[in-house]
């Protein structure tokens, strides 16, 4: 397993997009169109990536990380997600570390994101790296309310907890 780089989501393939929407649904219990998944304003960089099977010849994705500009110096993370089968073996913090370094490489110095008030194992891991709640997010969520997360870009956080990070996100 391996995070490479993905594409914008209006370029997956129709099996890569079926990937992405399947993945939402069994991890995070969000279910989504494939339209709202490839308008998403995603742009191609670094800091978006894919988790993969190398082994595989047209692996399945088995994560999503996406970020955007969403202000000046904040890059939004749109989307954040590991299939359970692959939680609690550093992809998340692999993912994590890789995406700050290239969001502070293009000039980013905070990160914002949202992630159900339900996943206190996401909070936990996004504290450890220095966000903080800063809004509740009621009707954000279909399935419950949320937090909107804002913090520092920092490289390292400490305690490694080995990617605590499940899904959450709202894509």
């Amino acid at each position: 397993m391996a995070w490479v780089p993905c594409e914008e989501p209006r370029h997956l393939s129709q099996q890569d997009c079926q990937d992405v929407l399947t993945l939402f649904l069994e991890e995070t219990g969000e279910q989504y169109a494939e339209t709202s998944v490839r308008q998403l304003p995603i742009p191609a960089w670094g800091g978006n990536m894919k988790l993969v099977d190398l082994d595989v010849e047209q692996p399945p994705i088995e994560g999503v990380f996406w970020a955007t500009p969403f202000m000046d110096d904040i890059v939004r993370v749109a989307a954040f997600v590991v299939h359970r089968r692959h939680q609690g073996k550093g992809y998340g913090t692999l993912a994590w570390s890789r995406f700050v370094r290239h969001a502070i490489e293009a000039g980013f110095d905070r990160v914002q994101l949202e992630v159900k008030a339900a996943n206190t194992r996401a909070q936990s891991f996004y504290t450890q790296r220095g966000l903080a709640v800063h809004d509740s997010l009621i009707g954000y969520y279909a399935s419950g309310p949320g937090y909107m997360m804002r913090g520092p870009l920092r490289i390292g956080h400490g305690k490694d907890h080995d990617a605590q990070c499940g899904g959450g996100h709202r894509v």
